[in-house]
C-alpha cells in the first residue's frame, strides 16, 4: 500500500462525478474571479454552499437554505503606458469633481443679497468749501469769513445784483456717495486741511461711546 497518497473508497461513478464537479466549480470560479477582478470597479462574489455539499459562486446573495460566504473582489490594475493612465485617471477625477459642482450649484441655489450699501452726502459750497453729512446737505450756508479768489471774481460787482460779502450765504450742491467713502474723508489725516471740514459731520465723544456714530468709529 502507498502511504503517500489517500485512499478514495465507494462507488466509482459517484468519486468521478464528484471529481469532475469539484473541476469544474474550481473553472467556473477562475473564470468569475478574472471577469470581476478585471472590471472597473471593486465587485463581491458569493460562495454557496447547499445542504449535500455542492458549491456555486454568483455575484448575487444565496438562497435562504444555503451556507453563504461574501468574497469582496478589487479591480486589477490598469495595463498600458502609466502617462497615458495617469491623464486617463486625472480627467476622470476632473469630470467626476464638475459633476459634483454643479450638482451643488443645482441643489443650492444663489442667495442674492439685496441689501444696499448706506449712503452719506457730499456737500459743496460755491464758496469752494467741501464737507460730508451723513443726512441731506443744506440748500445753502453763511459764509466762514474767507475770501476766496474764485468766488470772489464771481460776485463781483459786475456779476451780481445784490452786495455780497465773505459772511454772505452760499448755495450748496450735494451729491451722493457711500457711507464708508464720507467716513474715510471725515476721519482722513488731510481732513483738517480741507476748506469746509468744519461743517462735517461728526458726533461727541458721548454718542461715540453709545454706539451712535454712523461711521461706527
Amino acid at each position: 500500500m502507498d502511504i503517500g497518497r489517500p485512499c478514495i473508497t465507494g462507488n466509482p461513478h459517484a468519486i468521478m462525478a464528484r471529481i469532475a464537479h469539484r473541476a469544474t466549480t474550481r473553472t467556473i470560479f477562475a473564470l468569475l474571479l478574472v471577469a470581476l477582478a478585471a472590471s472597473a470597479h471593486a465587485a463581491s462574489v458569493y460562495r454557496c454552499t447547499d445542504a449535500n455539499g455542492y458549491m456555486s459562486f454568483q455575484d448575487v446573495p444565496c438562497a435562504a437554505h444555503a451556507r453563504q460566504r461574501k468574497l469582496d473582489l478589487h479591480p486589477l490594475p490598469a495595463i498600458g503606458n502609466p502617462a497615458e493612465v495617469a491623464a486617463a485617471e486625472h480627467r476622470a477625477h476632473a469630470a467626476h469633481a464638475r459633476s459634483e459642482r454643479s450638482t451643488r450649484k443645482k441643489r443650492i441655489p444663489r442667495r442674492r443679497s439685496h441689501v444696499k450699501p448706506e449712503m452719506s452726502w457730499e456737500c459743496r459750497a460755491a464758496d469752494g468749501e467741501v464737507f460730508y453729512r451723513h443726512t441731506r446737505c443744506p440748500s445753502s450756508i453763511p459764509g466762514d469769513g474767507v475770501v476766496r479768489t474764485g468766488y470772489a471774481e464771481k460776485q463781483s460787482p459786475g456779476n451780481t445784483r445784490a452786495r455780497h460779502n465773505a459772511w454772505s450765504r452760499v448755495r450748496v450742491h450735494a451729491a451722493k456717495v457711500p457711507r464708508a467713502e464720507a467716513c474715510r474723508r471725515i476721519h482722513s489725516a488731510g481732513a483738517a486741511v480741507r476748506d469746509g471740514h468744519l461743517r462735517d459731520a461728526d458726533v461727541s465723544t458721548y454718542d461715540h461711546l453709545m454706539g451712535r456714530d454712523p461711521c461706527g468709529q
